[in-house]
């Protein structure tokens, strides 16, 4: 057969089992890390089911440790954080965590922890992270993240698992179209790395003073947990400047940093976040990237922007950043900052690049090499190409491409 890829045209002379295969092989070339699709019209109940059912192993083995994990809040915390998280969620996302204890049918899945688990931040688990807005010399903006996180835990055959074995990219459609993707965990039904489509990214970092005790405090009396309200926003507030106003305005359970791109020129901001939705004394406006003043690019670590830096990351890819020019700026220029030195750091658990104007998007995990130069627009969504609209055609070559990943950790 023969095999042609121009512009958003796929075609291939064979029959549509051969093409099944071919856009699975595509799709394994393109990601590694599985993809999976979650239907807003769906029952909440049912929309991680196929989640839940790719990673069951990994699921028993992370809350078995969880449950250890958990074991140093007495009960009486355990019950305070489980109350409050519990007023804190729609009742939509509380459907879809029991959806998920009902399909694991195990004892160490419960409700409690499964809340518990997304509220990890709010709970003070120490994360680093890193963040880079750039604008391309036509103004594009390109977002590029590295998540620094761990948690490793035991799985049967005596082997240690970490977040890299459990990331996973998602898309989420409503009314039959594409509304965003997030990079997401077993079990984690928030948002921490994501894109709307045509509309904006968004990347959570930690603050310095994340409280667990003082966290609690707001949390009781109305304070939101991010992952699950910023999920609530991007699904609702399709405009970058609407969602820069929405997220500053709303009342956090806990202090943190927001980074976000939009599809327009330029359209690029870091958000401080103070616990409360208090804006303290002493922390920093919004800080955006502009044309008239030559800001290009902004870069968010774990310190505030006006303050001098608490470790060396930004200071040092300040400076490296400095030796480059606006011209430079593409995909492959964001890629290689945050996959090299300082940013990329042992802990880092995935590195993710996207830009909301063009929809361009990609995860790699720790252990994979960042894409090579001049390649991503290989990188196009053969989905996509296969004809996105269409729900039910995506998942014929879904199916094949999750066989391929599970073949693979045979």
């Amino acid at each position: 057969f023969s095999f042609k890829l121009f512009g958003n045209e796929l075609s291939a002379a064979c029959n549509p089992t051969m093409r099944a295969a071919l856009f699975g092989l595509s799709l394994a070339l393109v990601s590694a890390v599985p993809q999976f699709d979650v239907n807003l019209d769906a029952a909440p109940a049912q929309r991680w089911q196929n989640v839940t059912s790719f990673y069951r192993e990994d699921i028993l083995a992370m809350t078995a440790q969880l449950q250890k994990n958990f074991e140093q809040f007495s009960s009486e915390a355990r019950s305070q954080w489980h109350e409050a998280i519990e007023a804190s969620m729609l009742e939509e996302h509380k459907a879809e965590l029991q959806g998920i204890v009902d399909d694991m049918k195990s004892d160490t899945v419960s409700m409690e922890v499964l809340l518990l688990f997304n509220a990890l931040y709010e709970l003070s688990s120490s994360t680093a992270c890193s963040g880079m807005l750039a604008a391309a010399p036509d103004g594009r903006m390109i977002h590029g993240r590295n998540m620094d996180y761990s948690f490793i835990y035991p799985m049967p055959n005596g082997t240690m698992h970490d977040l890299p074995d459990v990331t996973f990219d998602v898309t989420w459609w409503k009314k039959g179209q594409k509304l965003m993707t997030s990079v997401q965990w077993p079990m984690w039904i928030g948002l921490h790395t994501a894109m709307r489509f045509d509309g904006w990214t968004f990347e959570q970092n930690t603050r310095p003073n994340n409280d667990a005790v003082e966290n609690l405090k707001i949390l009781q009396t109305g304070g939101k947990l991010f992952g699950p309200e910023v999920r609530s926003v991007m699904e609702s507030v399709p405009s970058f400047n609407d969602a820069v106003e929405t997220l500053n305005a709303t009342n956090f359970a806990s202090p943190m940093y927001m980074v976000l791109a939009g599809a327009g020129d330029y359209e690029g901001a870091v958000i401080t976040i103070d616990r409360g939705g208090k804006r303290l004394p002493g922390t920093p406006p919004v800080q955006h990237t502009e044309k008239a003043s030559g800001s290009w690019h902004l870069l968010q670590t774990n310190d505030d922007l006006d303050k001098p830096a608490e470790d060396p990351r930004r200071p040092m890819a300040e400076m490296l950043l400095k030796q480059h020019e606006q011209s430079e700026v593409s995909e492959d220029f964001v890629w290689q900052t945050v996959r090299g030195l300082p940013l990329y750091v042992e802990k880092t658990a995935f590195s993710w690049v996207a830009s909301p104007k063009t929809g361009y998007f990609r995860t790699i995990i720790h252990s994979e090499p960042p894409p090579v130069a001049g390649s991503v627009k290989l990188f196009e969504d053969p989905l996509q190409v296969a004809g996105h609209k269409s729900l039910k055609r995506r998942k014929l070559f879904k199916n094949h491409h999750l066989k391929v990943l599970s073949s693979r950790s045979v």
